[in-house]
């Protein structure tokens, strides 16, 4: 079965991860080449933070361009505008147009993801939906961390890179638009009480908050942080590659033990250990050596990027079926403002204090986590584990109404159709 349903989209798979390659290849690209134009990290934090204001506005807005002129046309579209955004950045250099350039970029990257996630899920079955799922977020990790690779390709002072970047986009189009199957629909919920989120599971949008602050301070800023004390290239592709890897490898070990435990208490230790690895890199940068800030970095990613996947599974524990779909639309947007705030109070702080505070304030975040579940586990029962749904992996890179529905297919006893609108988007 799964062999059937792989097969038609193969060329699907392929432009998917042609596209995660080009997002993370750019992400770290503009960290290293603002420190080459002199940008300070107030500056580059803020072009990074522009990222997921436009990501957030996309996820907004693309849906309805795709209910108007379809999936083909907006995919079309949205390609070729993040292709330009990436070449503009490399023939103006200014700051503010760079933040301009990266929400336009932010934009497309959200109307690329929710044509391609929706698409991918209305091909899947319900016996299937799983295990293909499985395969794309393995996928999507595997191309983050090679892309980090890529940078050893050519000088990111030069125009080499970005060129690149903008070519593995306009490919991705090309496997993409040769899927041959009827375009699917995207049903957005209409209206979602992100206080009501709240109420039901603090810990939940503590955790999807903050996860989307650490992964945008990391990812924003890590090779802004390494390129300051003075790596090259390929040490910072290895440095930025070492979390992507940690991530990856962990992912899916720590999900499996929070599905066989209160849920609260892996976000607990999982927080813990995050918050401690987060110190190792700012320590071996003190002892100048890089094997040490290479294995904390694998630990960052390890402990820290499941934290979003942790925390929405365990706010999907506390909802009823027909709220799940409003729901995970909420959790991506809330973790949207912390990628955005993210990257700006770490650069202050780097600014403020030393370079190395871009890991003291990732640690700090981890611990705070770690302090809200330990709060809750003190004055709020647990679960009963047969109760809890199984974790949901999520990659870094998704859009909100795409893994809505897939988090709502996902439950076989939850037709999305039944999801009902409820009250006015409250940010």
């Amino acid at each position: 079965m799964l062999k059937q349903t792989l097969f038609p989209i193969w060329s699907l798979l392929i432009g998917i991860a042609i596209l995660t390659m080009a997002s993370a290849l750019q992400s770290s690209l503009i960290g290293i080449r603002a420190s080459i134009e002199g940008f300070n990290t107030t500056a580059t934090g803020l072009i990074m933070s522009a990222y997921y204001l436009g990501f957030i506005l996309g996820s907004l807005l693309v849906p309805n361009w795709v209910k108007n002129v379809g999936h083909i046309r907006v995919f079309a579209a949205v390609a070729s505008l993040a292709s330009i955004t990436i070449l503009m950045q490399s023939v103006v250099v200014n700051s503010w147009f760079w933040m301009l350039m990266r929400m336009g970029t932010g934009l497309c990257y959200a109307g690329l993801f929710i044509v391609t996630e929706s698409w991918l899920n209305d091909i899947a079955t319900n016996k299937t939906r799983g295990r293909l799922f499985s395969i794309y977020i393995i996928e999507i990790w595997a191309s983050q961390t090679l892309s980090q690779f890529l940078l050893n390709l050519s000088s990111p002072s030069g125009y080499g890179l970005f060129i690149l970047t903008s070519v593995l986009i306009s490919l991705a189009v090309v496997p993409l638009l040769l899927v041959r199957t009827p375009s699917p629909t995207i049903n957005v919920p209409e209206k979602l009480n992100i206080v009501g989120l709240i109420k039901t599971a603090p810990l939940g949008v503590t955790g999807v908050t903050i996860a989307g602050c650490t992964a945008g301070a990391i990812l924003g800023l890590g090779a802004l942080y390494a390129k300051s004390i003075g790596m090259d290239i390929v040490q910072i592709s290895l440095f930025i590659g070492a979390s992507y890897v940690g991530g990856m490898i962990l992912q899916w070990p720590i999900g499996k033990l929070s599905d066989r435990q209160d849920r609260r208490v892996t976000i607990l230790w999982v927080g813990i250990v995050g918050g401690i690895a987060a110190f190792i890199v700012p320590l071996g940068n003190g002892m100048n050596n890089q094997i040490v800030m290479m294995v904390g970095m694998f630990f960052v990613g390890a402990f820290t990027f499941p934290m979003y996947s942790l925390a929405s599974s365990h706010m999907n524990d506390q909802l009823r079926p027909e709220q799940i779909l409003s729901a995970s639309s909420g959790m991506i947007l809330l973790n949207g403002v912390g990628g955005m705030l993210g990257p700006l109070v770490a650069a202050a702080l780097m600014d403020t204090l030393r370079i190395d505070a871009l890991f003291w304030f990732v640690a700090t975040l981890n611990i705070s986590v770690a302090l809200v579940a330990m709060y809750r586990i003190k004055h709020q029962p647990a679960m009963i584990i047969e109760e809890q749904g199984d974790q949901i992996p999520v990659a870094l890179t998704v859009s909100s109404v795409a893994t809505a529905e897939m988090l709502v297919e996902a439950d076989t006893s939850t037709p999305v159709e039944e999801a009902p609108h409820e009250v006015e988007i409250k940010l």
